[in-house]
């Protein structure tokens, strides 16, 4: 640790190589190029656009395919998210005692600003997303960043002024980037956040354990004057957050797990959810509807405790609530039709995404799904659609999976693509219904990420035409 250390805080002249050239990879090679470094940077593609500020900076360039070689003159190895420690040059490196970082931790080292860091299975995104938006509310500017889209060595390369304005880092944190830690502890935010666990990215960590160890690596680098904020309903995260460092703050749904003052209950009442904090005696309504649901009302909780834990005033946080814009893709409402409302939810990208936004509607809903499977199976989702789905229109790959571990639970209609989900949808959605995209698979076989999927569903849907 004190060899990485000292390598970051003089790197000029250090021969270091960055392994991805996705957003993270380009972020950290223009970083360590701009301090000074003799910065090599490869990807397995060869055909890569927008690489002209790299070379412009001095980066050379290794394109096409896997160079584990090229470990042989360097320092150190930056790897991006999407890289796996099991990769050919992440292997020889480390295989040579060359330190290997990710991106993440190399921002998180460079910035010089308090961390707040979520992770979790589902709720990142918009649990990391209202976070900065208190935040902001509160007159603590953030930096929104991590694997939410904008990598955090994206911070350093801001203008000078804009920079020193933030005070916080507010990055999401997937298991992929914590699995880059150089060691488990590495990462020491002010405040981490876990929301949930459940099974994902079984295809790279191999195990549920695994998996879970992964995302408890957030939590180890803390010390007694930071804050960990955890979901005390889900017994995985309240067990994995015994016998951290620093203080434990939790929130939940049953009153049982949360005897404590420091932690923040959600409340069910006739007009909606309320969050209660009895050390504060604060109240918080949930009454925007970019924060239904009970998934949502337990990310908003998560959020509330963590900003206050950031010194956020909490004279702020209800019109932030109440004003939060939500983020696109997610239960995100796209048009009302003839009584039809239909909702892109693509980055519902596993079936506990799937289950817990088919739980925020109290209506009949005609469900989009399919895509590329994750490996984890379907039959969780057997119950939810048989309560609350009047079709289910299924694409993509596990298209086939989906039918068979779903069969009974709703008439189903198998489409080759996203326009003939959307068309056939067209015809069997009913007034007072909701179409509802929200696939419980990755996007990778049809589109180019979650994204695409979402802007192409919501494209299909706005040129429906008025009439029948």
């Amino acid at each position: 640790m004190e060899r990485l250390a000292h390598m970051l805080s003089s790197p000029a002249g250090r021969r270091i190589l960055v392994v991805g050239l996705a957003r993270s990879g380009r972020a950290a090679a223009l970083v360590l190029a701009a301090r000074g470094a003799r910065v090599v940077a490869t990807d397995r593609r060869a055909a890569l656009e927008g690489l002209e500020p790299l070379r412009a900076a001095g980066v050379e360039l290794a394109l096409g395919a896997d160079r584990p070689e090229l470990t042989a003159a360097a320092e150190l190895v930056v790897l991006s998210p999407g890289v796996p420690l099991a990769a050919p040059v992440p292997r020889a490196a480390l295989a040579a005692g060359v330190p290997v970082l990710g991106e993440l931790e190399l921002g998180a080292r460079l910035c010089g600003l308090p961390l707040l860091a979520v992770t979790g299975t589902n709720g990142k995104s918009t649990t990391t997303a209202l976070c900065a938006h208190l935040l902001a509310r509160a007159g603590l500017a953030p930096f929104l960043g991590g694997n939410i889209g904008r990598p955090l060595c994206d911070l350093l390369l801001l203008p000078e002024a804009e920079r020193r304005a933030c005070r916080w880092a507010v990055v999401e944190v997937s298991s992929y980037q914590l699995e880059h830690l150089s060691a488990p502890a590495a990462l020491a935010p002010r405040v981490a956040v876990w929301l949930n666990l459940t099974p994902d990215h079984l295809e790279r960590h191999g195990s549920l354990e695994t998996y879970a160890a992964m995302k408890r690596r957030l939590l180890e680098g803390q010390d007694a004057r930071a804050a960990a904020v955890v979901f005390r309903d889900d017994p995985v995260v309240s067990r994995a957050a015994e016998g951290l460092a620093c203080r434990v703050r939790g929130f939940g749904h049953a009153p049982a797990h949360l005897a404590a003052d420091d932690a923040l209950i959600i409340q069910e009442r006739r007009q909606g959810r309320r969050l209660e904090l009895g050390a504060l005696g604060l109240r918080l309504e949930l009454g925007n509807p970019r924060l239904a649901g009970a998934h949502n009302a337990e990310n908003a909780a998560a959020a509330v405790l963590a900003v206050l834990e950031a010194g956020a005033d909490p004279a702020c946080l209800q019109a932030g609530l109440d004003d939060f814009p939500g983020l696109p893709h997610r239960i995100e409402p796209v048009r009302e039709l003839q009584g039809v409302r239909w909702v892109n939810d693509s980055k519902g990208t596993n079936v506990d995404a799937t289950l817990k936004s088919l739980g925020a509607f109290e209506v009949p809903v005609v469900l989009i799904a399919g895509g590329l499977g994750k490996g984890t199976g379907y039959l969780a989702l057997r119950e939810a659609v048989r309560q609350r789905v009047r079709h289910l229109i299924l694409l993509g790959q596990d298209a086939p999976r989906l039918e068979a571990e779903l069969a009974g639970c709703a008439p189903t209609h198998r489409v080759a693509d996203l326009a003939a989900a959307v068309a056939l949808a067209r015809r069997l959605a009913e007034p007072g219904q909701v179409v509802l995209l929200s696939p419980a698979c990755a996007s990778f076989d049809m589109f180019r990420d979650f994204e695409q999927r979402g802007e192409v569903f919501a494209e299909l849907v706005r040129a429906l035409p008025e009439g029948a």
